[in-house]
């Protein structure tokens, strides 16, 4: 492995290109029925054996008591948006056309939450506190993962 030595931060450099490498993410059984969700039109969360707190996304084991998650329960496809962003530049600095909005959403009685695109409304019109709604793509698309989920509209 070989590395360099910076001395100030005006020397610190970054790359914007892609560097190759080869993975293959495993999502596990709880994650993979969480997946097979979104391909079905549905929001999962997983159920604590111990506490019954409903996570989302799901995990093997709840954070508060470590009880394992066995079960998955649909939740309301009705969020709330709790932060966004609104990115108007691109990585390499140029003007995007239109501005991309990035929010957090929660979900009732639920633990957590999923980032995400906002779409369908512009930024001066969203607001803490909002309820959105998951837009799917048509079911013939979809294939298992978090973008089966277009992004979130205004409910």
């Amino acid at each position: 492995m070989s590395h360099e030595k910076l001395g100030i931060n005006k020397d610190v450099r970054h790359w914007l290109h892609t560097i190759e490498q080869g993975y293959r993410y495993t999502a596990g059984p709880i994650g993979s029925k969480f997946l097979e969700g979104l391909r079905s039109g549905k929001l999962l969360a997983g159920k604590c054996s111990v506490c019954g707190r409903l996570l989302i996304p799901p995990k093997a084991f709840c954070q508060y008591d470590f009880g394992e998650v066995k079960e998955l329960v649909e939740v309301a496809p009705v969020g709330t948006l709790r932060t966004f962003t609104v990115v108007y530049e691109d990585s390499y600095g140029n003007k995007l056309p239109n501005p991309v909005i990035i929010g957090f959403i929660t979900f009732p009685n639920t633990v957590g939450g999923i980032v995400h695109y906002i779409i369908n409304a512009k930024p001066e019109r969203l607001r803490i506190g909002m309820l959105v709604r998951p837009v799917f793509k048509p079911e013939g698309e979809r294939r298992g993962s978090l973008t089966d989920i277009v992004g979130f509209e205004p409910a």
